[in-house]
């Protein structure tokens, strides 16, 4: 499995919602929510077993997301967009939660590997 670390975040990005509560508010609002939920994720010590369990889930994630971004693009109001985004959200949930992570390790390994290349190198030798 060859995934690319540029990738990891793309679905990461949309894999952030997976902690947030499902409500009506917009998708801009739930995405500052999402932001601001990662700048307070918990310090995580990044070991080869967490990384591993990361990768399976961020495949996983990665997948739900392919899966339901045409949907999400062409829904035809803001209702509809909701329900295919709450949707994925519990899947990718399921997702991280099968790989044996919590939401708050799977965030908390994004942002060290947003912010870290020597992880970010770690990583992509995993993913190869």
């Amino acid at each position: 499995m060859k995934l690319q670390v540029p990738t990891v975040i793309a679905a990461a990005v949309f894999a952030a919602f997976a902690t947030t509560a499902a409500t009506a508010a917009p998708v801009a609002q739930q995405a500052a929510q999402g932001q601001a939920m990662q700048q307070q994720q918990p310090q995580v010590e990044i070991t080869d077993a967490l990384l591993e369990k990361f990768v399976v889930a961020m495949s996983d994630v990665q997948k739900v997301s392919q899966k339901y971004s045409d949907q999400f693009q062409n829904a035809e109001n803001a209702e509809e967009a909701q329900a295919i985004q709450q949707k994925a959200q519990e899947e990718m949930l399921a997702a991280v939660n099968d790989a044996g992570l919590s939401p708050d390790e799977y965030n908390a390994v994004i942002q060290r590997v947003q912010q870290d290349p020597e992880l970010q190198q770690r990583l992509q030798e995993m993913t190869e």
